[in-house]
């Protein structure tokens, strides 16, 4: 079952198919228009400072404002848990989101469902606060839970993997099931891509009027869900030129409505590989809006209106060596910074502060080729940062 797995996708392409026009406004055999493709990384660099503000993470990624201006993460978790008769796949609840405010993770949400997938953890991704309710997206979909699991654990992973969950105040609930839905749906178009079917949501955003907006990063979906917890498909994210799966992981909403949408790209890309795409939910149309990036893996707009690309590595996806990342802005001119150039491994996510400065998870995945025999960890090694 692909997810976005980091060891996988270095040792395998996933190749997709050419969509056939199965959603309204992207038309089959049309070209997808590019706004711009800029030198990489940027045209510009900046020095603005790069300070740890919070450590001792498990496999951080997303980030959120909570109550009380208060900064909250996901946690992948830990790679305990039931395992596999190859001990590569282990099934657990480590999965958390921790309160980071003072510096020191304080759990304020665990018992997330989990896995060790080949030395990655993968776990709740996505996370947003809206109207006073915190709501994190767990990994994968109820169709890839193993059948060798303790009936307990099978039970809380069947429920929680791919469900957008209501986690306000440590409570676990299910508001919906977008793995199912995608699951279903590379089901149905099997032609897509390679490996379907397959379903990861990955990033999620409430919609101001309410309900939320999702990407999934192996579907290739950008779905809708609505306030009764229903679940659309609004489009699919095509191809990279090289064949392979777009893998979006990141999306945000603009000032002008439209949804924005990064990708990571799949294996043998290159570090102008990953779009951004604009998705217009009044046109239901989607298309390339800026282009020229390196494995996206956090997205979203700064204070100042400007938009904010966080690259997991500057040399394209899989990298081969230490993941050296960047996070790239985009002023309303057009012109690209470069922020964080020599301090950031594998970051992920974005935040916007008030004060026009921005927060990214660094060390947010163990990277295994880097990893020794029989090494995997320290799982604890992920850092919230902030820049500028």
């Amino acid at each position: 079952m692909r997810r976005l797995r980091m060891l996988r996708m270095l040792l395998a392409v996933g190749t997709a198919g050419t969509f056939a026009g199965v959603l309204t406004g992207v038309a089959a055999g049309s070209p997808v228009p590019v706004a711009s493709a800029a030198t990489h990384p940027g045209d510009l660099s900046s020095s603005a400072p790069v300070t740890v503000v919070a450590s001792g993470l498990n496999e951080p990624r997303s980030l959120v404002w909570g109550p009380h201006h208060h900064l909250l993460v996901s946690e992948a978790g830990t790679p305990d848990g039931v395992c596999d008769p190859t001990g590569l796949s282990c099934y657990g609840l480590t999965g958390t989101i921790a309160d980071v405010t003072s510096g020191t993770p304080v759990r304020i949400v665990t018992g997330l469902v989990s896995k060790l997938d080949e030395q990655e953890v993968v776990g709740p991704d996505g996370l947003t606060y809206a109207d006073g309710k915190l709501y994190t997206l767990e990994t994968g979909s109820p169709e890839g839970v193993p059948s060798f699991l303790p009936p307990d654990l099978k039970a809380t992973l069947t429920r929680q993997a791919g469900a957008l969950l209501n986690v306000t105040g440590g409570h676990i609930s299910v508001v919906a099931d977008p793995g199912t839905v995608d699951y279903q749906w590379t089901q149905a178009h099997l032609s897509l891509a390679e490996d379907y079917p397959d379903a990861n949501p990955y990033a999620v955003i409430a919609k101001p009027g309410g309900g939320f907006y999702l990407v999934d990063s192996a579907a290739n979906t950008l779905d809708s869900i609505g306030r009764h917890g229903n679940v659309h498909v609004l489009a699919f994210i095509p191809s990279t030129p090289a064949g392979t799966d777009a893998v979006p992981t990141c999306l945000a909403q603009g000032p002008d409505g439209a949804v924005y949408i990064g990708q990571i790209t799949g294996h043998n890309n290159t570090n102008t590989a990953a779009n951004v795409y604009r998705y217009s939910p009044r046109s239901h149309s989607l298309r390339v809006w800026q282009s020229g990036f390196s494995a996206i893996n956090g997205c979203g707009f700064g204070a100042n209106g400007d938009f904010y690309v966080t690259e997991l590595d500057q040399t394209g996806f899989a990298p081969v060596t230490e993941p050296d990342g960047l996070v790239i802005q985009i002023s309303h001119d057009g012109r690209r910074t470069a922020l964080g150039a020599g301090k950031l491994i594998g970051p992920s996510g974005f935040l916007a502060g008030p004060d026009g400065s921005i927060y990214v998870a660094n060390n947010s995945v163990i990277w295994p080729p880097y990893l020794g025999p029989g090494n995997t960890g320290p799982f604890n090694a992920g850092e919230i940062v902030k820049i500028g």
